[in-house]
């Protein structure tokens, strides 16, 4: 098969010896040898994230979504509500997640290139007390708009209430520390920014937050917050986990150590500048505003008479596979991501392509 640049937004480009870590022997997933790697893999992600021993991981088998699902399920009280931000497709999935739980819900809804207001939270939350939750994408990939999550966590700390982040596409690639920015429960997984392989999520949740989700009646079985917690807490799992994406998720997260949080933060930046002036310099347009756009993902306005079909395929044939824009941007937009073991070199390429597609998609 031939190796592709993927500039999608995850699965991302992984390294050799991350692929090759999946290569391990046949292994029980209830014996010491694998709980030793949980048990590791879940200590170091709770310490990129900020968290230290108040808080803990827990590692679900399933893609991002997973995770979110058993944040957004497993901790809103049956009598409470839950406030979401949609100003995105991932923002509107956690509404729909509620919706499927039954779990009473309010929406703030903004435009897909508009980041949520804090006061828009702060009255909210005052106006209704049964509120108990705010749950909001970091890092909205439907357009790579960046939302002010520090700001919203801090409305909530001052009115008692707690906050769900999604950092799926942010976490190690942007800023965000559980504990300084006063974080509750945050969900990634293991294939975005941390470089790994597809097939794990986790959530990395306040010890203290975990423990009151004893006495919330489950809403699944398989997406339970609390008793797979408990469980990876035993060194023990309630059902069989993806045992070789784990060995893979410890060699990317051993290799995210090495590179260091802040060197790969300045890694994707100047990717993404490298990305970014170039794109302006063949005349693309940026959808989101300067001052909310991520340093992994740009969405940007198809040129007059290309179609996205037609620049796929072009980009794909010089080896980089590019990726649609979601809902109504589907027609107009398309978007590059830069995560995953992409250097500026790598978007200098990018760039070059593009100029060529271009040239070669307005000949025909």
């Amino acid at each position: 098969m031939k190796q592709y640049i993927l500039l999608n937004p995850g699965p991302a480009c992984t390294t050799q010896t991350v692929r090759q870590a999946l290569v391990t022997p046949d292994l029980c997933h209830r014996e010491p040898e694998f709980f030793e790697v949980m048990r590791r893999v879940r200590e170091e992600i709770a310490a990129l994230a900020g968290g230290g021993t108040d808080w803990a991981t827990v590692i679900f088998s399933g893609s991002g979504t997973a995770a979110v699902e058993a944040a957004v399920t497993s901790v809103v009280p049956p009598d409470r509500t839950l406030l979401v931000i949609d100003n995105g497709v991932y923002g509107d999935r956690i509404a729909q997640m509620a919706g499927a739980a039954r779990i009473p819900h309010r929406v703030l809804k903004y435009a897909w290139t508009e980041p949520p207001r804090a006061a828009d939270v702060d009255q909210a939350l005052a106006d209704d007390p049964s509120i108990s939750h705010l749950a909001v994408i970091h890092h909205e990939t439907t357009t790579g708009l960046l939302n002010p999550v520090q700001d919203l966590a801090a409305v909530c700390r001052r009115h008692g209430r707690e906050i769900i982040v999604d950092a799926m596409s942010s976490f190690a690639g942007e800023p965000l520390d559980v504990r300084a920015d006063g974080i509750d429960y945050m969900v990634s997984s293991s294939n975005k920014c941390l470089q790994g392989m597809p097939g794990l999520s986790f959530v990395v949740a306040r010890r203290a937050c975990l423990e009151t989700l004893a006495r919330i009646p489950a809403r699944s079985v398989y997406l339970n917050l609390y008793n797979q917690w408990k469980a990876e807490e035993a060194d023990n799992t309630p059902f069989t986990p993806a045992i070789q994406i784990f060995f893979a998720l410890q060699q990317a997260i051993e290799e995210t150590c090495a590179e260091g949080l802040e060197h790969r933060f300045r890694r994707y930046r100047e990717c993404a500048r490298t990305l970014r002036a170039g794109a302006e310099a063949l005349g693309l347009e940026m959808i989101v505003a300067p001052e909310w756009r991520s340093h992994t993902l740009t969405s940007f306005r198809l040129p007059a008479g290309v179609t996205y079909d037609g620049l796929h395929a072009a980009m794909k044939e010089r080896g980089y596979i590019i990726y649609a824009g979601q809902g109504n941007l589907k027609s107009w937009a398309f978007r590059i991501a830069n995560l995953g073991t992409l250097m500026p070199g790598d978007m200098e390429g990018v760039v070059t392509a593009l100029g060529e597609s271009f040239t070669e998609l307005k000949q025909e």
